[in-house]
C-alpha cells in the first residue's frame, strides 16, 4: 500500500472518529430524553361519533366542540370514555374507540349502544363522568353527575358486563339522603375493592367518601372534615384560567397490601393527600361514625392542586398536578415530600385528570377542561389528548393479592 493511500485511510478514520465523539453523545442525550416521557396515542380538535346516518347527525341537535372527554378505562384493546353532559347539546356520554384506531380524530361510538345513550328515559345512562373495570369485566359505571339542570332523573351506579355486549346486569339507584338529587349531586370517581366500591363524593353541601357494596346492594357514605375542600388552596391558574371556587373530595386512590389496604383522597382545592384502611370504610358503623376522624391519617401535602389519580401494583400513586401541567409520582412506601414530578409539558399535559394502566402503560386523558367549562375550545386546534407512559406495572386491579412491604 503507497504512503498516499495509507494517508488517506487515516485520515477519513480521523474524521469519523471525531464525527463519533460530536454527535453520538447527543444521540444519546436525544433517545434518554424520550424515556419517562408521556407520548400521544390519540388527539381531538374536537369529538364526533360513528352516526347511523347524516341524517341522524343532523337532526339530532350535536354540535361540533361542545363535547368534552373526561374519563378513561381499557379493557381488552378497547377504550371505553367517559363524556359529562357538560352542554346541553352533548348526545354521547359512554363511548368507545379500539385501542389501534386512527391518532387523529378518531370517531368514537356510544358504549354500549346508541339507546343507552339517548337518555330519553331514566333507565338510560344520563350523565357520566367516571367508570371502573374489574377483573371479571364488569365496568362500574357512575351516572351520577347531577350538578346542573340536565336530567331529571336520580344518580345510579350501573354495572355493565363487557364480555356480554355491555348488558346490564346491575342498576344501583343512589338513596336521595346519601346524596341529594335536585341539590347537586355530584359522584366524581371510583375504584372498585371486589364487591366494594368506593366514590369520591364532591357534592359541595355533603361532600364524602361513598360506600357502595354490590353483593348486598346498600350504601353508606363517610363523612370527614378532611373532604372539603381547603379555603387556602383555592385560588391556582390552570391553561390561563384563574380557578376560585372551592371543589370538595376528588381524586381517590386504592394501593395493594394485605389483608388491609389503604385507600387515599384529596379534594381538588387541597395540597393534601389522606388515607384510611379500606377496613375502616367497608365498616358501616365505623365509616359513618363520629369517631371516623381517627382513622385518618394525613399522609402530607404535594406539589399543587390535583384532580384525579391513580395506584399501580408498585405501590405508586400517579396524580395530576393542575397548575404545573404535570405529572406526579408518589411511592406510598415512602413520605409524600419524596415524590417526584414524571413530567411537566405546557404543550400536551394540559389539565391532566384521569387515569387508566393497561399493559404496562399509564394512559392519561388532558382535556383543559376548565377553559372548555369557561370559555368552551376553539375547533381548529388541539383539545383533547390521550397521553401513554410506560410503567411496567399493572393496575391496583390485579394487586388484590399482593402485599407492599
Amino acid at each position: 500500500m503507497s504512503c498516499q493511500s495509507s494517508y488517506y485511510i487515516i485520515t477519513m478514520l480521523l474524521r469519523l472518529f471525531y464525527v463519533m465523539l460530536t454527535y453520538f453523545p447527543v444521540l444519546l442525550r436525544a433517545s434518554s430524553d424520550n424515556k419517562g416521557k408521556f407520548g400521544v396515542v390519540f388527539e381531538w380538535d374536537y369529538i364526533n361519533y360513528t352516526w347511523p346516518s347524516a341524517e341522524t347527525m343532523s337532526t339530532s341537535g350535536y354540535v361540533p366542540g361542545e363535547d368534552v372527554i373526561a374519563g378513561i378505562k381499557i379493557y381488552k384493546d378497547v377504550i371505553y370514555l367517559a363524556l359529562p353532559r357538560i352542554k346541553r347539546s352533548s348526545r354521547v356520554t359512554l363511548a368507545a374507540i379500539p385501542i389501534d384506531a386512527n391518532k387523529e380524530n378518531p370517531l368514537l361510538s356510544p358504549y354500549p349502544n346508541w339507546e343507552m345513550n339517548s337518555g330519553s328515559t331514566c333507565d338510560a345512562i344520563q350523565n357520566v363522568l367516571s367508570m371502573e373495570i374489574d377483573k371479571d369485566g364488569i365496568m362500574w359505571v357512575l351516572d351520577a353527575r347531577r350538578v346542573d339542570n340536565n336530567t331529571d332523573c336520580p344518580p345510579k351506579i350501573v354495572l355493565l358486563d363487557l364480555n356480554d355486549d355491555g348488558k346490564i346486569i346491575n342498576n344501583f339507584a343512589v338513596p336521595d339522603a346519601l346524596c341529594p338529587h335536585d341539590a347537586g349531586c355530584f359522584l366524581n370517581d371510583i375504584v372498585v375493592d371486589g364487591d366494594h366500591a368506593y366514590i369520591s363524593d364532591t357534592t359541595s353541601s355533603d361532600p364524602g367518601i361513598f360506600v357502595y357494596n354490590r353483593r348486598t346492594n346498600e350504601a353508606w357514605k363517610a363523612r370527614d372534615e378532611t373532604m372539603f375542600g381547603d379555603l387556602e388552596a383555592v385560588n391556582f391558574t390552570a391553561q390561563g384560567v384563574e380557578n376560585s371556587q372551592v371543589s370538595n373530595v376528588n381524586g381517590i386512590a386504592l394501593c395493594c397490601g394485605g389483608p388491609e389496604r389503604d385507600f387515599f383522597f384529596m379534594p381538588q382545592t387541597s395540597l393534601h393527600i389522606y388515607s384510611v384502611s379500606n377496613s375502616i370504610l367497608k365498616d358501616r358503623s365505623i365509616a359513618t361514625g363520629s369517631n371516623l376522624h381517627n382513622f385518618i391519617t394525613d399522609k402530607g401535602t404535594k406539589q399543587g392542586q390535583s384532580g384525579g389519580m391513580m395506584c399501580d401494583t408498585d405501590g405508586n400513586i400517579y396524580y395530576g398536578i393542575l397548575p404545573l401541567d404535570a405529572v406526579g409520582k408518589w411511592n406510598v412506601k415512602k413520605p409524600l415530600k419524596t415524590a417526584d414530578v414524571v413530567e411537566q409539558n405546557h404543550e400536551i399535559i394540559k389539565w391532566p385528570d384521569s387515569f387508566s394502566i393497561y399493559k404496562n402503560h399509564l394512559y392519561l386523558i388532558t382535556n383543559s377542561i376548565s377553559k372548555f367549562s369557561k370559555y368552551g375550545v376553539d375547533t381548529s386546534e388541539i383539545n383533547f389528548r390521550i397521553l401513554k407512559l410506560e410503567t411496567n406495572s399493572q393496575s391496583y386491579i390485579h394487586c388484590q393479592d399482593k402485599i407492599i412491604s
